[in-house]
């Protein structure tokens, strides 16, 4: 069966066409230059660039399976030298003869040079478990992968081996022969919620005694310690990768895999800033690395940019070092300390009950995942907002970059447009020597007209100009309060109604419009909308989130506690209960929320023409989560986001505003 790329959906090997949306299953556009190439084109005809997306490959020797857990050392990629060494020992007894192109003997996952066949072909059988890491390629990405098989065979033994997250005492030995994967594959899967930071697992199975594991591919991102050694860098901003870090301790202690904090290697940044590890090394089994090895590690980083280097800081390791810190919150603790009484963000006094309270509360929260567990929260390990204890507390986010994106189409099925969109952002920079910081103001709207041929526009586009009008006037050095927006819906819903009274229309002839409305204010959003159009927030931890509730007869009666199923079966489920135009204000009651941006987003603004059937749920992952990167062009993903929307509803005009909010921390005092 062939996957389609865009909505999910099954199809036969043979097709052309994905049978529900239409979408080219042959063909794709080269990522650099976007000409459209063969999917399995290995290069693009027209720039040389490769096509399929590269992957890290490690080659393992499951002769037994339990060694595998104790053996970390060998995850290293070995060096040009052991890989002379290892060809000079190369025999027939012990060799894994590879005569073509492929690591598999399905021929999907071709290497991705001759270097990396060439290290493939000669790995060695030793007496204990051994691993060589090399890079290979997808040839059929459409394809289900041999990991999605096993899966979907074997779901409750994935299931029980996720749960092992919060019961560590049990045993992973008895899993890579039930599961039928090589051991090295068992934290990836155990861990597979905690991506982008954790790679994520791309395929794995079992061949006979040997064991194959595909993960994403993060060589080209930036060490860490780099970004460290940067001039630009304060020492603030180490603090704060300090603290990334630890972040991950309790759930690398439960997978055995704590190596991999020790790693200068392994520990990366993206484009964006954003942390991450190249791999997961597992640790020694007799001896696991301890906090000591953490903070000893830290040390000899750290010891490279004593510039950047505060003496309060090098106490803090010294002790670890020393064994005077010997648990994970007394350092969170001492780093919580650091950032806010050198910062004086926070009144000391208040510091030292919050710390207080923690350090009582010590003993639930040693269980970090347990309680995830119980409370089904798992990303929220990784999410610093919600965790007040963290150093990350302390640290002010500001405004990096805003940018944004807009677009209306007129539908495959309609003759005029509808719907209609404002936006206007204005931004100020300050910037000195040492820091650059960005203020922002933002009113961004979309409104799906209704009233008859010529009405609908005529109802959206007044919306907008009265809204914008309005806040013009009333928006001063704050975002506006919500009764201020209210004020200025109701307003605007007047303005409709009295044109509607003064045309002597009536009944379906009155125009009447939708609103979805955002206002940004630095770090802080407004949300407002009347009626079925929609505002959704994507997040890497949160993923998508839907911010606002249809204002129609079936979600009305799903808030009553009625079942969806029946809500939905009603034949006015679709009805509107409120819009601007129709009706008088005592009829109108906005949805208005307030939120604090805490982290990077994607903020969407669409009619229903863009989220009918959906078609963001399904398909976020394709068209918005690529966008959330700085690289990404969101007005071209934008354009894509939409045309596929014109093939997969089209019933409807169809209307987004896209905004990227990025963040940075504020290092200055």
């Amino acid at each position: 069966m062939l996957i389609c790329p865009e909505c999910q959906s099954e199809n036969p090997d043979s097709n052309r066409f994905c049978q529900h949306c239409g979408n080219s299953l042959v063909h794709t556009n080269c990522q650099h230059c976007g000409a459209e190439i063969f999917l399995i084109a290995e290069i693009c005809d027209r720039c040389g660039t490769p096509n399929a997306k590269q992957l890290q490959a490690f080659i393992v020797s499951e002769g037994q399976a339990t060694k595998q857990l104790e053996l970390a050392s060998n995850l290293v990629t070995p060096s040009k030298s052991e890989r002379k060494n290892r060809e000079t020992v190369h025999n027939s007894e012990s060799s894994w003869e590879i005569n073509q192109q492929y690591l598999d003997s399905q021929q999907r996952y071709y290497f991705s040079s001759e270097s990396d066949r060439k290290l493939a072909s000669k790995f060695p059988f030793a007496s204990q478990a051994s691993v060589v890491q090399t890079h290979v390629r997808d040839k059929f990405p459409l394809k289900k992968t041999y990991l999605d098989i096993l899966k979907k065979q074997q779901e409750e033994l994935f299931t029980e081996l996720e749960q092992r997250l919060s019961n560590p005492d049990l045993s992973l030995a008895q899993y890579p022969n039930k599961i039928k994967a090589p051991t090295i594959a068992l934290p990836y899967l155990m861990l597979e919620n905690y991506a982008p930071v954790i790679p994520q697992i791309y395929d794995t199975w079992q061949d006979s005694n040997l064991g194959v594991l595909l993960i994403s591919d993060r060589s080209d991102w930036q060490l860490l310690t780099t970004l460290w050694s940067d001039r630009d860098v304060p020492w603030e901003q180490i603090l704060w990768s300090l603290n990334e870090m630890l972040k991950f301790w309790i759930p690398l202690v439960h997978t055995g895999c704590i190596t991999t904090l020790l790693i200068e290697d392994n520990l990366r940044i993206d484009e964006d800033e954003s942390f991450g590890f190249q791999q997961l090394y597992l640790d020694p089994k007799d001896n696991p690395p301890s906090l000591l090895d953490l903070a000893a590690k830290w040390h000899e980083w750290l010891s490279r940019c004593p510039e950047k280097y505060p003496l309060t800081l090098e106490k803090i390791i010294q002790k670890a070092i020393a064994e005077k810190i010997t648990n994970i919150q007394e350092l969170r603790q001492e780093l919580y300390t650091l950032a806010t009484s050198e910062r004086d963000l926070i009144d000391y006094e208040d510091l030292e009950e919050e710390i207080s309270d923690w350090l009582d509360d010590s003993d639930e929260k040693e269980d970090l995942f347990a309680l995830e567990q119980n409370e089904n929260e798992i990303d929220s390990l990784f999410d610093t907002s919600k965790d007040e204890d963290q150093p990350t507390a302390a640290l002010r986010m500001e405004i990096a970059s805003v940018t944004e994106a807009s677009c209306t189409d007129i539908g495959s099925q309609r003759d005029h447009n509808e719907d209609f969109f404002g936006t206007k952002t204005i931004m100020t920079q300050e910037e000195n020597p040492s820091h650059k910081t960005m203020s922002v103001r933002g009113l961004y709207i979309v409104c799906d007209g209704m009233g008859g041929h010529s009405a609908g526009e005529v109802a959206s586009a007044m919306a907008v100009d009265t809204l914008t009008n309005y806040f013009y006037a009333y928006w001063q050095n704050e975002l506006p309060e919500e009764e201020t927006i209210n004020e200025g819906i109701l307003l605007t819903n007047r303005t409709i109604y009295q044109t509607n009274i003064d045309n002597q229309s009536s009944g379906h002839g009155m125009m009447g419009t939708t609103l979805v409305m955002a206002l940004l204010q630095d770090t802080q959003l407004a949300i407002a909308h009347v009626g079925d159009s929609r505002i959704y927030r994507v997040t890497r931890t949160q993923g998508l989130e839907q911010l606002t509730q249809d204002h129609e007869v079936g979600q009305r009666e799903i808030n009553r506690g009625v079942e969806p199923e029946i809500a939905y079966g009603r034949p006015d489920a679709y009805q509107l209960t409120q819009a601007l135009g129709p009706r008088e204000n005592k009829y109108i009651k906005p949805s208005i929320e307030l939120f604090d941006i805490e982290e990077d987003c994607l903020i969407l603004l669409c009619s229903d023409g863009l989220c009918d059937n959906n078609l963001l749920e399904k398909h976020w992952k394709t068209y918005l989560k690529p966008l959330i990167s700085s690289s990404a062009d969101i007005q071209s993903g934008l354009f894509k986001l939409i045309d596929f929307a014109d093939r997969y509803n089209g019933h409807d005009n169809i209307t987004g505003i896209l905004l990227r909010i990025k963040l940075q921390p504020n290092f200055e005092t």
